[in-house]
């Protein structure tokens, strides 16, 4: 059962071979800009200790609505111009509801 209208987001980012470190740069702006934005619970980034190529987000909203005007705001259009798309050879995103803890 649904305890709030708060959204979490989990995306999963693999870098090219070698590209970690371009990515992560990018990355670490768009978490800098993001936090300012309104509805921006919590917003980290996460480096895989197994892996340096997986790069992980994670992301508290106050609600849907805030995250998808994120998604379409300047954070995201800035990130998306710097050509970082090209460091990222998959990416998964899931919206995820708290439910216990």
């Amino acid at each position: 059962m649904e305890k709030t209208s708060e959204i979490t987001i989990v995306a999963t980012a693999i870098a090219l071979n070698n590209e970690e470190l371009n990515l992560r740069r990018e990355q670490e702006t768009l978490v800098a800009e993001t936090l300012k934005e309104k509805g921006c619970i919590r917003d980290e980034l996460h480096q895989s200790k197994d892996d340096p190529r997986v790069l992980v987000f994670v992301e508290t909203w106050a609600s849907e609505q805030d995250w998808r005007a994120h998604m379409q705001g300047e954070a995201i259009k800035k990130f998306q111009a710097s050509g970082a798309a090209r460091w990222i050879a998959d990416f998964t995103l899931h919206r995820m509801t708290k439910i216990a803890g």
